[in-house]
């Protein structure tokens, strides 16, 4: 072989869901790359590379390949810019290639984080039943910074209205032989603040006869 030639022995991949590969040569790990790329430049185990070639193979498609992948991921659901270009590297796109890409999602309004913001905490809020607390963190890790993010939960829950949907869903979630601390860690564990959860639980089970009410510590 000469310097530039190598043999293909391993792909590796990266989880069952994962559409990253670790191609390796010689023995060794080359690169990183989506399984797309892979597969439109036909690289596969025991073929003999010239590994230049290949490499200015895949900076020629890797960037029509991961506009593909976005908008797959877009239509599935609406996604902050963190989520797009955390999920095109994990895929094994380069950053030379997702970051200009996710500029020119942003670019042209198919990626909102403002947007995505307040839609998502309306989500978190009105259909998984989040308190604030919980909802907070959720937009964190998509990446909404914390100014949008509680700016967006004070649009779709405003904190005065906390205790009511506390007791709403304190409401919902009672059962047969609950206590007031076992109602108060449901609520919490929702995303309510210790506080408002037992305040809430104490004024459900007050209403409740045949409901435990011993106090401890929460």
């Amino acid at each position: 072989m000469t310097d530039q030639l190598r043999l293909v022995t391993d792909v590796k991949t990266h989880g069952r869901a994962s559409h990253r590969r670790t191609v390796w040569v010689d023995g060794e790990p080359w690169r990183d790359m989506a399984v797309e790329a892979l597969r439109e430049c036909r690289i596969t185990v025991g073929d003999t590379i010239d590994i230049v070639g290949p490499d200015e193979r895949l900076r020629e498609v890797e960037p029509r390949l991961a506009r593909e992948r976005a908008l797959r991921l877009l239509m599935y659901r609406e996604r902050s810019t963190h989520e797009i270009h955390s999920r095109l590297l994990d895929d094994g796109y380069p950053a030379d290639v997702a970051d200009p890409l996710v500029a020119w999602l942003v670019d042209t309004g198919l990626v909102d984080d403002t947007r995505f913001a307040e839609n998502f905490a309306r989500t978190l809020i009105r259909s998984r039943g989040y308190g604030r607390e919980r909802a907070l963190r959720e937009l964190r890790t998509r990446g909404i910074d914390d100014g949008l993010a509680r700016s967006s939960l004070d649009a779709a829950a405003p904190p005065d209205d906390e205790p009511e949907r506390a007791r709403l869903l304190a409401r919902r979630l009672l059962r047969n032989g609950d206590t007031v601390q076992r109602l108060a860690a449901r609520l919490a564990r929702r995303g309510f603040a210790p506080g408002v959860s037992l305040d809430a639980a104490r004024s459900i089970l007050a209403d409740e006869p045949g409901h435990g009410s011993v106090d401890e510590d929460f």
